[in-house]
C-alpha cells in the first residue's frame, strides 16, 4: 500500500473514532448538580455577609442614636445630620440584602428543579430513592433556612421604620426634656434589636450547616507520615 494511501486511511480512521468519543455515554446525562450546588452555597455565603454588614450599620445607628439622645444640645444638633447618612447606610444595605435574598431563591429553585430531573434518569430505584431523599431534606433545611433570612430582613425593614420616627422626632424635638420623654420606647426598641441580633446568629449558624450538608462531609486532612508512624 502506497504511503500517501495508508495515510489518508488512518486519517479517516482518526476522524471516527473523535467523532465516537465526542458523543460518549454520559453525554445524554444532564450533570449540572455540582455547579447548581457550588452557586447555591457560595450565594448563600455571600447572603450571610450582607446580613452581617447590615447588622454593623445598624450596630452603628444605634451608638449614634444612644449618643443624640444623652449628649448636650449642642452637640447632638452636629450629630443630627449624622444620624441621617447613617440611617440611609442602613437602608442601602437591607436593600442589597434583599436582592442577595431573592438570588438564593432562584438559585435554589434552579437547582431543586434540576435534581428532580436527574431523579428521572436512574434505572436502579435504590440509588434513586437515596438521591430523592437528599433532595428532600435539602429543600426542607433550604425552606427553613429562607424563612429565616426573610425574618431578619423584615425585622430590618422594621428597625428602619423606627429609626425613621426618631428622626422624625428629633427634627423638632432636641431639647433634653424632650428627649427623656422617649424612655420606654428606648426599651422596647433595644429589646428588637436584641431579637434582631439572636435571629442573626440563628440564620450565620444554619446556613454553615446547610451548606455542609448540601455539599457533603468534608474530605479529612491526610496525617503526615511523621504523625501516622510514631516509630519513625
Amino acid at each position: 500500500m502506497k504511503n500517501s494511501t495508508r495515510r489518508r486511511l488512518l486519517s479517516l480512521l482518526s476522524l471516527s473514532l473523535a467523532a465516537c468519543q465526542s458523543g460518549g455515554y454520559m453525554s445524554s446525562v444532564a450533570l449540572t448538580g455540582a455547579v447548581d450546588r457550588h452557586q447555591v452555597v457560595e450565594s448563600i455565603t455571600e447572603g450571610v455577609t450582607e446580613q452581617q454588614l447590615a447588622e454593623d450599620e445598624f450596630a452603628a445607628a444605634g451608638r449614634i442614636l444612644a449618643t443624640v439622645q444623652t449628649a448636650g444640645e449642642v452637640e447632638t444638633a452636629k450629630l443630627y445630620p449624622e444620624y441621617l447618612d447613617q440611617i440611609d447606610r442602613c437602608a442601602r444595605q437591607v436593600e442589597r440584602l434583599a436582592d442577595q435574598v431573592t438570588a438564593i431563591r432562584v438559585g435554589a429553585d434552579r437547582l431543586f428543579i434540576d435534581w428532580e430531573l436527574e431523579l428521572e434518569q436512574f434505572t436502579n430505584e435504590a440509588i434513586r430513592d437515596q438521591s430523592a431523599k437528599r433532595l428532600r431534606a435539602a429543600r426542607s433545611g433550604f425552606a427553613l433556612l429562607h424563612e429565616e433570612l426573610t425574618g431578619v430582613h423584615a425585622q430590618m425593614l422594621t428597625s428602619l421604620s423606627t429609626h425613621r420616627d426618631y428622626a422624625l422626632y428629633f427634627n423638632h424635638n432636641l431639647a433634653g426634656s424632650s428627649r427623656e420623654l422617649l424612655g420606654s420606647e428606648n426599651a422596647r426598641f433595644a429589646a428588637s434589636m436584641a431579637a434582631m441580633r439572636r435571629d442573626c446568629s440563628v440564620v450565620e449558624s444554619d446556613a454553615t450547616t446547610f451548606n455542609e450538608r448540601l455539599t457533603g462531609p468534608r474530605p479529612a486532612a491526610p496525617v503526615p507520615a511523621a504523625e501516622a508512624d510514631p516509630q519513625r
